[in-house]
């Protein structure tokens, strides 16, 4: 089976949970992305620490957790029914700073930068989500995460499609000393079908918003998705692996299918609470 029918046919699985668990149900959204976060953060670990100091993982995968858990509630239900969570919230990284200071490895604090890097790069965009998808007190419109995931599937496609046709014999190299295969011919697809596909959710109006705050936030998503992109290529390189997993053939990890979303689309939710903070 080619690469392109297996990341054709793994991505068309992966959207087929990630649409419904963002439209369906409330709950259904808090556990497709609590499994989101959890399954990430174990191949951070996997990927930058191994076999080392594994009680420090187990509290750093709880405290990335709880953090999403507890904005969670907070977004769904209101500050004062998270008040027990937000108690306990600072236990595991307490738990996970002791279990630093007994090891003895060497370069041990580096490795404990990696310990605690997962609650910074994976659970705080994911908890970050959460603000969006209930932009008040008990009302879910998971759709409005939704419309941002589809701009950044377009430009992935977008990327994707125009760099092999036209970036990768004579094309121009964008970072060719951290990626090697990715063009400024594919970053400027991405651009493009990135407005497409935000003119197209225009019409649906799903985030209330003018038009022109859609091309800003295709643009956002687009241009710093590509810098998610080469984020994550740089931490491989750096741990010396291609993938960050098998769970998604032909893309390898959920970490290499979310490397974009993990930059640009925290920076887009946050432009769209500012601009409705404006607003109102």
């Amino acid at each position: 089976m080619s690469t392109l029918v297996k990341r054709t046919l793994s991505g068309l699985v992966f959207i087929a949970l990630m649409v419904p668990g963002m439209l369906f149900h409330p709950l259904a959204y808090a556990v497709l992305m609590l499994v989101c976060v959890s399954l990430m953060t174990m191949e951070f670990y996997r990927m930058s620490l191994d076999s080392w100091n594994k009680p420090g993982q187990v509290f750093g995968f709880l405290s990335a957790v709880l953090l999403y858990l507890t904005t969670y509630v907070i977004a769904r239900y209101g500050l004062w029914e998270a008040r027990y969570l937000l108690l306990i919230m600072p236990l595991p990284v307490t738990a996970a700073w002791i279990t630093v200071l007994y090891n003895k490895s060497e370069d041990v604090l580096k490795f404990a930068a990696y310990l605690f890097l997962p609650i910074l790069y994976i659970a705080v965009p994911f908890s970050i989500f959460n603000f969006l998808s209930f932009p008040s007190t008990g009302t879910f419109q998971g759709f409005r995460l939704l419309s941002l995931f589809v701009i950044l599937w377009a430009s992935d496609i977008g990327g994707y499609l125009i760099g092999m046709g036209f970036g990768q014999k004579s094309g121009h190299k964008l970072f060719p000393r951290i990626s090697p295969k990715k063009s400024w011919e594919g970053f400027a697809g991405s651009i493009v079908f990135a407005q497409v596909a935000a003119a197209v959710l225009n019409v649906w109006d799903p985030l209330s918003l003018p038009w022109a705050h859609y091309a800003v936030l295709a643009l956002i998503i687009s241009v710093f998705g590509v810098l998610g992109d080469l984020i994550e290529s740089v931490m491989k390189r750096s741990f010396g692996v291609k993938d960050t997993g098998t769970i998604m053939p032909g893309h390898g990890g959920l970490l290499d299918r979310f490397d974009a979303a993990l930059i640009a689309l925290p920076i887009a939710v946050i432009y769209i609470l500012f601009v409705n903070l404006i607003v109102s």
